[in-house]
């Protein structure tokens, strides 16, 4: 729970949190998982291929940083004396 809850009482973090819940529990079901407690899905996250769910790099691949850091990875391996 939030330290400085506004205008918000107990009820309304419940209500949302079940709410999550039975998102991820039709989604589970749809791939034919089985879970034993519902507190499960309460943290985590569930992906299907959607193209909202999926990673972001699987998308858009890899962000420039981790490419030119890729690359310099590579020219030390090829660079290095065996």
């Amino acid at each position: 729970m939030k330290p400085n809850p506004k205008n918000r009482n107990q009820a309304y973090f419940r209500h949302h949190r079940k709410r999550v819940i039975q998102r991820k529990k039709r989604l589970s079901a749809q791939w034919g998982w089985v879970i034993k407690f519902d507190a499960a899905f309460s943290k985590g996250k569930i992906h299907c291929s959607c193209w909202m769910c999926s990673e972001k790099t699987k998308r858009l691949g890899y962000p420039k940083s981790e490419l030119s850091r890729i690359a310099n990875c590579e020219e030390q391996l090829l660079d290095y004396d065996f």
